[in-house]
């Protein structure tokens, strides 16, 4: 195991702006305390004039790394003056600290944080380009009085901030946070409730609440001493597919290329002065990030593998285990009975900082690790989205060939060609069919269609159409054409991969990858997202990232192939669901009604239609049905737990 110090994740916030100080540091304690799951070894904070304003900065801290005073934050630099506060993982810092050794910079210790301030002071915002990690932080510039929010390049660690007419700045990991400084009253944002019930998660750049938006992945924001926005950029893009796509030679290269640069990534994530597992499913991303981590450490790796013994629909115990053997080590197991995740999967609303359909799952094996007195874990996300894991990865592209070829026959029969290619003819997928086959659909309208979990008719059922909430075309059609830049031209299964990596990994995955580890105090890594990883997986195109007639994730299959069992090879893809139907038919069936009913109480959604979709559950509850119910049901116990207003925002 390598080993660093004054390393540690944790959550961030602060505030900015024409504030008494001892006012404004009573709110950032405020602030630090509502996210205290994020860090509960401690917490520090600095406060600074600035002519007329306040600069307060703070952080909770979880400690994964010997904490040596000299690495705590906020760290300020004796030589210039800057503050940071930073939550994440710089798993490049001392190649960074070496160049910026030889730049003439001098260390009083060995934490990454320390870095970061100097490669601040060395490269100004620059440096953003050389960072190789998940991070989130705040930097006050102390020579030119500009407080610099960044974020890592696909957003894996959150920030969130909210600049109230110029008056005052604050931010912070978690959106609870923000509520916290008692300084903001916001009213539900309608693009952001849109989002959420269109898609099962609030769509960046949104949140759930008017005047309080996300800081973009891969950008930074720079603030004046008021709290007025100055300056923006983005630092990162995803880059076009630009590689030859042929030749027997190439290919062989390109898996070996893929492997060398996954085993750099995992050894990057194994550095830490705890122990380290590796949250091991019967899942290919998952084992081979055990197989890789075992090359690199050996038997300072732990697999655990969470098990469900009284759902074996789900249970992933055996096909796992035996993986965990043929890698040479020994599956820690951690059986969850029904009860005990019933009682989490409750415990789980209280959590929720904005509604979300998924993220369940993420809390109740997050809670499973925490309770073995596991502080970090290795995790096979991300692995889908760069390697191409999902169906829509071969369905998109087959839809889109279809409309294509039938541009020019009526509606009804392109409708039919949708069922046939989707091979089901449920209400739900009727009405995505009837929606996909409308005029000339791009690949990103096809996608959109596909990840639909209520339908326009659903919304306009729950009197919240798109165009009653003001969604605004910016979000929902101008990311569906095909000047989008997430589309690439001629290869509709790039164009997946970019989709499914800026959406639903964004947006869904990693969103609520964070706040439900970290609500059990657990740090989450993710080796499949190391920039120079997706650098290097999304400059393929299409046809070889998946060849014509391979399975899903062929690369990955090919460069990992060592650490995977043959019944792991052949195995259809399956992922962890929990039996949420069941549940909201028996034990959860209260939890429902609660839900629903403080929906219809807030005037928030048109009652009949929140009946309609209720009773379309209680007669089919086993078709996609139950999806769109529990979305009503997430929503009446995120806003039961938020207490916020009702009305929209104007």
């Amino acid at each position: 195991m390598l080993h660093c110090r004054s390393r540690l994740v944790c959550g961030i916030a602060g505030l900015l702006g024409p504030l008494n100080p001892q006012n404004a540091q009573a709110r950032l304690q405020s602030m630090l305390l509502a996210q205290a799951h994020r860090g509960p070894d401690g917490q520090g904070l600095e406060v600074r004039r600035s002519g007329e304003s306040v600069v307060c900065l703070g952080n909770r801290r979880l400690a994964i790394l010997d904490l040596s005073p000299l690495g705590r934050q906020p760290m300020v630099n004796p030589d210039t003056g800057d503050v940071l506060v930073y939550n994440g993982e710089l798993y490049n810092f001392m190649e960074l600290r070496s160049r910026l050794e030889t730049a003439g910079h001098t260390f009083r210790s060995r934490s990454d944080t320390e870095v970061l301030l100097r490669a601040y002071q060395e490269w100004g915002v620059r440096c953003l380009d050389l960072l190789r990690g998940m991070f989130a932080f705040a930097v006050w510039d102390a020579r030119r009085s500009r407080l610099v929010l960044a974020r890592d390049h696909l957003g894996i660690k959150p920030l969130y901030y909210s600049s109230t007419l110029g008056r005052n700045l604050l931010f912070a990991s978690e959106i609870r946070s923000l509520l916290a400084s008692s300084l903001l009253d916001p009213q539900i944002d309608r693009q952001g409730l849109a989002g959420f019930l269109a898609y099962g998660a609030v769509q960046e750049p949104y949140s759930i609440f008017q005047d309080i938006v996300p800081l973009p992945p891969a950008s930074y924001a720079e603030f004046n001493p008021q709290g007025a926005l100055v300056q923006s950029g983005a630092y990162w893009h995803m880059p076009n597919p630009a590689w030859p796509s042929s030749g027997g030679d190439r290919q062989a290269a390109l898996i070996e290329e893929g492997k060398t640069l996954l085993r750099q990534s995992v050894k990057r994530h194994l550095v830490s002065d705890v122990p380290v597992g590796v949250f091991h499913s019967a899942g290919l991303d998952s084992t081979a990030v055990l197989g890789l981590a075992v090359q690199q450490s050996g038997n300072n790796v732990q697999s655990f593998t969470v098990t469900f013994p009284d759902q074996q629909a789900v249970n992933e115990e055996r096909v796992a285990n035996q993986a965990a053997r043929h890698n040479g080590v020994t599956s820690r197991n951690c059986p969850v009975d029904g009860a005990t995740a019933l009682d989490w999967a409750k415990e789980w609303f209280t959590h929720l900082d904005q509604p979300t359909m998924d993220g369940m799952n993420t809390y109740i094996i997050s809670k499973a690790l925490h309770t073995q007195g596991l502080k970090v874990a290795l995790s096979g996300q991300g692995g889908d989205e760069i390697f191409g894991g999902y169906p829509s990865f071969t369905r998109v592209p087959k839809l889109y060939r279809a409309m294509r070829a039938a541009r020019y026959l009526p509606r009804t029969a392109r409708v039919g060609l949708v069922k046939i290619a989707t091979r089901t003819s449920n209400g739900v997928t009727k009405a995505k069919a009837v929606a996909i086959a409308a005029g000339d659909p791009s690949v990103a309208d096809i996608y959109f269609q596909q990840r639909r979990l209520l339908s326009d008719q659903d919304l306009d059922s729950l009197g919240v159409s798109f165009s009653s909430l003001g969604f605004s075309p910016a979000y929902h059609n101008a990311n569906s054409r095909r000047e989008n830049p997430h589309l690439v031209p001629d290869d509709p299964v790039a164009t997946v991969q970019r989709l499914e990596t800026a959406y639903y990994l964004g947006n869904t995955l990693l969103r609520d990858g964070d706040v439900f580890s970290m609500a059990n105090s657990l740090e989450v890594r993710v080796p499949f997202l190391d920039r120079d990883l997706v650098d290097w997986a999304m400059r393929l195109p299409g046809k070889v990232l998946l060849p014509h007639g391979t399975k899903g994730k062929h690369l990955l299959r090919e460069a990992c192939r060592e650490f995977f069992t043959e019944e792991q090879l052949d195995r259809p893809k399956s992922g962890f669901t929990l039996p949420i139907a069941a549940w909201l038919l028996g034990p959860l069936r209260e939890t429902m009604d609660a839900g629903l009913e403080q929906v219809v109480k807030t005037h928030l959604l048109d009652p009949v239609g929140v009946n309609r979709i209720r009773q379309a559950f209680l007669r089919e509850p086993q078709s996609p049905a139950w999806s769109r119910v529990w979305a009503l049901v997430v929503l009446g116990h995120w806003l039961n737990t938020h207490k916020r207003s009702p009305a929209y925002a104007s």
